[in-house]
């Protein structure tokens, strides 16, 4: 990475920012899972491993946290549209060379961010639990640049129009930068109190609402029609979604404090924008496996297809629950449960991660020029991917109600403690299956660029899908 750090823009090939940040990437996604397994075993086995102070639950719990959110998620969204953003615009990434040292701060702000976080340096607030500094470089030296080169590559472009993936790609990375600024005030500016519950929570839903579940529907929108080689159901539904996520999803988040002292006209006022999301939700499912018909089998013999369409059928639970779960009826019951815990894995470690991991195949063979070293593994991965999330899913739901249950019944709480056990078990098991397939996933993506069969030129990844 350095020797290109190094070199003038013309002599760094197309593509290399977009490699360096997929392989990043996974890295953070291993790293991040490692941690996850490590996490769920304490809550499986209280009494494991209890003799390091630096390795217990409180310390480790928002790195693996910020690791899966802003080291693999929004890393493999970096890499995805530094590949796909000029390719639908007919041109170059603006630039090359701010692409890498971007993903070398990248880098070193996610090791010294998750190193403070390890060493107890943090602001206490979830989801938004760096020191400020931390935040300040995340949105300035990290964001930024990504956020310009990604303009700039879309003002730049030799096509007519912007495509929808492109829409969307522009305006989260914008609007991530504004989420880190605003989020942050408690912090930038000591506010405390319910003016402090309130931001983190405001930071925490629009991370999720204006970045990764837009992203990632902006991934599938560029693979599917890509790789099946049909033209996007309809472009109109496409701008539907996008423009009813920027006016429903972008919700005051008071829906995640609903028994604080709130004024009532803001918790109702989130309540029924959060049911509202509704709309772009079944836009965007229904956009895209419209845009399947007739290339059905591919999502048996195509591994991109495989992954996407299986991100976009867990959206499809992800957006119901998300709905519903934010009006009072239901918020009561769950609030505070692991039926939490399980909605955010779906978001994450379901629709995002299904969509990011179908990017980071398609673009790595296509960048590279070289055919999958394995698909055995690769659907190796994908199994281990999506047994070990169903597992996590399931058993941390069946958590989260028998911990509602507990809590509405008034039940003793070593009670549910102990009902709840065998669940955070087969929790354990699951996140640790995922941990075991991202190794399998790194190494087939290491031997893809080094003994990857190669493509001829004017060959795509998808020309070879039923030939593997």
């Amino acid at each position: 990475m350095i020797k290109y750090m190094l070199a003038k823009e013309k002599d760094i090939p197309g593509g290399t920012a977009a490699l360096f940040f997929s392989f990043s990437a996974i890295m953070w996604f291993i790293i991040g899972t490692g941690l996850g397994s490590f996490n769920a075993a304490k809550l499986a086995f209280p009494d494991w491993f209890t003799h390091s102070y630096a390795l217990q639950f409180g310390h480790m719990r928002q790195v693996h946290v910020m690791a899966v959110i802003f080291g693999w998620i929004t890393g493999a969204f970096a890499a995805s549209a530094m590949y796909v953003v000029p390719a639908l615009g007919n041109t170059k990434l603006w630039s090359e060379k701010l692409g890498v040292w971007n993903c070398m701060m990248w880098n070193v702000g996610m090791a010294v961010g998750l190193s403070s976080l390890w060493f107890g340096m943090t602001s206490g607030r979830e989801y938004s639990d760096f020191i400020w500094p931390i935040d300040l470089y995340i949105a300035f030296v990290m964001v930024t640049p990504l956020f310009v080169n990604i303009f700039m590559s879309i003002v730049t472009r030799r096509t007519q129009g912007i495509y929808t993936t492109n829409w969307f790609f522009a305006a989260s990375f914008f609007m991530l930068i504004i989420v880190f600024l605003i989020g942050n005030i408690p912090e930038f500016f000591h506010l405390t109190g319910l003016n402090e519950a309130y931001m983190t929570w405001w930071f925490a839903h629009n991370v999720l609402g204006l970045l990764i579940t837009p992203v990632a529907a902006a991934i599938t929108y560029y693979i599917v029609p890509k790789v099946t080689g049909n033209p996007l159901y309809s472009h109109r539904v496409g701008h539907l979604h996008f423009w009813s996520i920027v006016v429903f999803y972008s919700t005051p988040a008071a829906h995640h404090l609903m028994s604080s002292p709130l004024p009532e006209w803001l918790k109702s006022f989130a309540s029924v924008e959060g049911v509202l999301i509704l709309v772009p939700a079944v836009a965007y499912v229904c956009n895209i496996l419209l845009t399947m018909q007739g290339r059905w089998s591919m999502f048996v013999e195509n591994i991109e297809i495989k992954y996407t369409i299986t991100g976009v059928l867990l959206a499809i639970p992800l957006n119901m629950q998300g709905g519903f779960q934010q009006t009072r009826a239901i918020n009561w019951y769950v609030h505070g449960t692991g039926w939490i815990v399980a909605h955010a894995h779906l978001a994450l470690l379901g629709f995002s991660t299904f969509a990011e991991a179908a990017a980071v195949y398609y673009g790595i063979q296509t960048l590279t020029r070289r055919k999958l070293y394995s698909l055995s593994l690769a659907n190796f991965h994908f199994w281990m991917l999506l047994i070990g999330f169903s597992l996590y899913w399931v058993s941390m739901t069946i958590a989260g109600l028998i911990q509602g249950a507990g809590k509405i019944y008034e039940v003793p709480y070593m009670d549910v403690v102990i009902a709840e056990h065998p669940y955070m078990i087969v929790r354990w098991l699951g996140g640790t299956l995922v941990f075991i397939g991202n190794w399998v996933w790194l190494y087939n993506m290491y031997m893809t660029v080094k003994a990857g069969e190669k493509l001829s030129v004017g060959v795509q990844p998808q020309d070879v899908a039923y030939a593997r």
